[in-house]
């Protein structure tokens, strides 16, 4: 749409509170979801949501718009982070505070922008002016604040560990993405209020680190719009500028954790001075990989070998180490010899005992999935429509006793499982129940030297695993000489 010859566009940086007419062509780089409501003067439902828009490298501000729910949804469908726009005879209002409240990105500018239904409107730019819409569209990747303003993930977490539950903060960070998982729906609290979604709410998990902490944190997205962006986002190769990340402690995962507020902005891979981002992604692509599933029982691929492990405990001793008076905050795995009996092993029951994962990207699959669900997965497979799209292992759930206590956690799985069972996992699944019976007896309640590693919980992992290294069978009487050494 060409722009009319009578209206005269501004920079935001030239916006006055006196003006009811304000027209100015920006880049959206973030939104909020719609907020419904009912008029009760009209009785009618009506609706608000907010632009973050800019214009320059320096300068952001927001603008409300609002109005019938039909023209808020029109909106809220058409209007996308990314877009060129040009806002047309919008009212310009003055920030009453020095800083705005949380509910909305911090604006760089002492005025705002309103468009009410009506008085204003909002309409795709001229696709014949290049120009204007090249300078906007580079701001995309220019942060408005500099790279070396924010901490480190390490710095972060500092303050919210000093005060676990009583604190929530936002801060500016500079992380690279480590992992995307699945969207996940959960189901939302019903609410009594008009005009509210009770309908599932969809979240994404990011873990991004950086070098102050390799070992990662939870992200969550809550924003439709976001979730859409973040599922194009590249494991160690995505570097992310988050500003006004809010940060807390969580008691589920017990660690601190970051949020995507309503006040929040995020660059992806910002363009700005300096080596950052370069020594970021340096430092990404340095580390090993490592696994970031919730359940991390079945990273298989890093395990120490068995003759590393000579640390001898008990499972108090373990217990201990993880989370009692032993702990030591400075790593996040350990291993252990325990001598022990194997007091659960139930191959022959109702349990899962076989698992299976991706065949391209190796995450583990839920129970009663049949395929990933990941978009790269599926390209993949509909490219190579000829080759297995998972593979199965060995997963069992075995408990250790020893004279201080059970260790519940255990996991006796993929190429250990075959080894110390004796058999592959496809003639595992095609086993008899008599033969089941006659391997479960083999292990329950007869006495093991087991090497174990041991992980912490994390953001990334709410319970502790136990992965067997390697288990051997040893006589009654050398399991009561071990008693004698605890």
């Amino acid at each position: 749409m060409s722009k009319s010859q009578k209206t005269r566009y501004f920079r935001l940086a030239e916006m006055q509170p006196t003006m009811t007419n304000f027209s100015a062509a920006v880049l959206i780089i973030s939104k909020s979801s719609p907020n419904l409501f009912l008029d009760k003067l009209s009785a009618s439902e009506r609706g608000v949501f907010t632009l973050t828009v800019r214009d320059s490298i320096s300068h952001i501000t927001n603008c409300k718009c609002w109005g019938q729910k039909s023209f808020v949804d029109k909106y809220n469908a058409m209007l996308h982070i990314g877009d060129i726009v040009d806002i047309v005879g919008a009212k310009v209002m003055s920030l009453s505070i020095p800083r705005e409240p949380r509910y909305q990105p911090q604006a760089t500018l002492s005025c705002t922008l309103t468009v009410n239904e009506g008085y204003g409107h909002i309409v795709r730019h001229d696709n014949d002016d290049l120009p204007t819409i090249e300078t906007l569209q580079q701001l995309i990747h220019k942060p408005h604040k500099p790279l070396g303003s924010t901490l480190n993930l390490v710095e972060a977490c500092l303050g919210i560990r000093l005060h676990e539950r009583n604190l929530n903060a936002y801060v500016d960070l500079l992380v690279v993405v480590a992992a995307v998982r699945p969207v996940r729906e959960l189901k939302r609290k019903l609410s009594q209020s008009y005009a509210k979604d009770n309908g599932p709410l969809q979240c994404l998990e990011l873990i991004v680190m950086d070098a102050s902490c390799p070992d990662g944190i939870l992200l969550s997205l809550w924003h439709a719009e976001w979730i859409r962006r973040a599922k194009h986002w590249q494991p160690r190769k995505t570097v992310l500028h988050l500003i006004d990340v809010r940060i807390s402690y969580s008691d589920y995962y017990r660690c601190p954790v970051l949020n995507h507020a309503n006040c929040t902005l995020l660059y992806e891979d910002p363009q700005a001075a300096g080596g950052d981002c370069d020594a970021l992604l340096s430092f990404a692509t340095s580390v090993l990989p490592m696994s970031f599933d919730q359940s991390d029982q079945t990273d298989l691929a890093n395990l120490p070998r068995a003759c590393q492990i000579q640390t001898k405990m008990t499972t108090k001793q373990i217990y201990s180490r993880v989370e009692g008076e032993l702990s030591n905050a400075e790593t996040d795995r350990f291993t252990a010899v325990l001598y022990c009996m194997v007091s659960k092993f139930d191959i022959d029951g109702y349990s899962m005992n076989t698992s299976k994962k991706c065949t391209t990207c190796q995450h583990l699959f839920l129970r009663n999935q049949s395929d990933c669900i990941r978009e790269e997965c599926q390209l993949s497979f509909s490219l190579e429509s000829n080759g297995p799209r998972h593979s199965s292992f060995i997963n069992i759930n075995i408990q250790l006793s020893d004279q201080t206590g059970t260790l519940v956690e255990g996991r006796l799985s993929g190429h250990v499982a075959e080894r110390v069972l004796g058999i592959k996992a496809n003639d595992f699944q095609r086993l008899s129940e008599g033969a089941k019976i006659e391997l479960k007896w083999r292990f329950l309640l007869k006495y093991f030297e087991v090497k174990l590693l041991i992980k912490k919980q994390s953001a990334m992992r709410k319970n502790i695993g136990v992965l067997v290294v390697d288990m051997q069978a040893i006589p009654l009487n050398k399991m009561i000489d071990t008693f004698s050494v605890f």
